[in-house]
């Protein structure tokens, strides 16, 4: 299914959502949480977002309520942030150039996931998504982290369109993002037919109506990270034996999520 058939189909629940500003969301940023992901077919979105329109306000930058990202990673020449996933590594970073397309915003962001499982976000606002390094971001990522930024080249552009949901009465956030595409020097992959959604806390909560609607459709939590499966779609020659399994899931509610929507 193409963007503009999901952004179709979902437009009308979507107006059925309160809205939030970005000024109002300042209060729930949630740069230190704790993140729950799950990874499920585009058909079952509407149930979804039906189930919880009633404990979650929306992000509204424009009047269609859903925004579209576009993410540059970096890595080292021999992937080394790549393979620090791939071996389940704690304390490992990803470090991205993000744009938010709608409000024109660019930012340098550097995710860290310690050995608790907290995830640490820093930021810095940048005037564009850089293709190589300026010594100011240089200078940044090894203030930041532990990592020597000088090795380090932009590997994998991601791109997506997202809804942001505010729990009414929790410290959460929920991103529900749709029609992912992954490229690097030309080679282009998609995945239409996916959902990804991240449950956002400052710490886990029984209280999450969105877990509890996932949950409720039979969708499990599965942690995904976008870097890593592009990264093994894109480029096939590196080594990605552990995520074989989460491949084959993803390839298979891929097929699942277009065959039942054709059929619709």
């Amino acid at each position: 299914m193409s963007e503009n058939s999901v952004a179709k189909l979902i437009v009308p629940v979507l107006q059925t959502f309160r809205p939030i500003t970005l000024a109002e969301m300042d209060n729930v940023q949630l740069l230190n949480r704790m993140d729950t992901k799950f990874v499920f077919p585009v058909d079952k979105l509407i149930p979804f977002l039906e189930k919880i329109k009633n404990g979650y306000r929306l992000l509204e930058t424009n009047p269609l309520r859903y925004a579209d990202y576009n993410s540059l990673y970096y890595d080292t020449p021999d992937s080394k942030l790549y393979f620090t996933h791939h071996r389940g590594k704690s304390g490992r970073y990803k470090i991205r150039f993000r744009s938010y397309n709608d409000t024109k915003m660019f930012f340098l962001e550097i995710k860290h996931k310690n050995n608790k499982g907290r995830t640490d976000k820093s930021r810095k606002r940048k005037e564009l998504i850089e293709q190589t390094l300026t010594p100011e971001s240089i200078e940044f990522i090894n203030k930041k982290t532990t990592l020597d930024a000088t090795k380090l080249e932009a590997k994998l552009q991601v791109e997506f369109s997202r809804l942001t949901f505010v729990n009414n009465e929790e410290n959460e956030r929920a991103t529900i993002d749709f029609n992912l595409r992954f490229s690097h020097n030309g080679k282009q992959v998609g995945l239409p037919g996916i959902v990804v959604a991240e449950i956002k806390q400052s710490k886990f909560s029984v209280k999450s109506g969105a877990i509890s609607a996932l949950r409720e459709l039979k969708i499990r939590e599965d942690n995904m990270s976008k870097y890593c499966i592009g990264s093994a779609l894109i480029y096939p020659h590196l080594k990605h034996n552990n995520f074989k399994p989460k491949l084959h899931t993803i390839n298979k509610l891929q097929n699942d999520g277009i065959t039942r929507n054709k059929a619709a």
